[in-house]
């Protein structure tokens, strides 16, 4: 499992700051935000992925996230938020990533991870670690505002990923790593407009 030092977890929290906010004034409006956003982007991975439905209706949680990412050469940074559905619970994330490897660009992306093994649920959980590799081009297809961008699907270690590209432009080809925490909104470090 991929592992951040805390120098490098700090680092690439900044980008969370910026970036990937569930917006509002009290921590009621956040989750609200959060919940509206993740759903939307749901349906958009459902639309790219068809397969990823059912992992999700077959999976004992699962975990939607919206975030965004930015390349420049060999670093990469990025954050955004995440509801975790276990049954009729809901708990909110927080993620940062950080990685190396060859890229440029920006780009707003979501991702689900559905858990087929109980244990990997609790490793997510408990841990908030994750790595891994990412090799992919997004553009902007014709003119029309549209994606065209290999997006992902990933099954490993009993987490199924499917990930979509939400708009932005990147090149490139990274080791990721992410971190999550949970988050009540209540002492959110990232205040009112996001």
């Amino acid at each position: 499992m991929f592992r951040l030092s805390k120098l490098k977890l700090a680092a690439v929290a900044l980008p969370v700051l910026l970036v990937g906010c569930a917006t509002g004034d009290t921590p009621e409006a956040k989750k609200m935000h959060a919940r509206e956003e993740t759903q939307a982007a749901l349906q958009e991975i459902y639309t790219e992925h068809p397969a990823a439905r059912t992992a999700v209706a077959n999976s004992v949680g699962y975990v939607v996230c919206t975030g965004s990412n930015s390349y420049l050469f060999a670093l990469s940074t990025g954050g955004g938020i995440c509801v975790l559905h276990e049954g009729s619970k809901l708990s909110y994330y927080r993620f940062a990533t950080g990685g190396v490897g060859a890229g440029i660009g920006w780009k707003q992306m979501a991702f689900v991870q559905a858990f087929t093994q109980r244990d990997a649920l609790t490793r997510f959980k408990e841990s908030g670690y994750e790595g891994q590799a990412q090799a992919e081009a997004s553009a902007e297809y014709e003119g029309s505002g549209e994606q065209a961008s290999a997006n992902q699907s990933v099954d490993v270690s009993g987490v199924k990923t499917y990930q979509v590209n939400l708009m932005g432009a990147a090149a490139q080809a990274t080791v990721q790593g992410y971190k999550y925490w949970e988050t009540d909104f209540t002492d959110d470090f990232v205040e009112n407009d996001g």
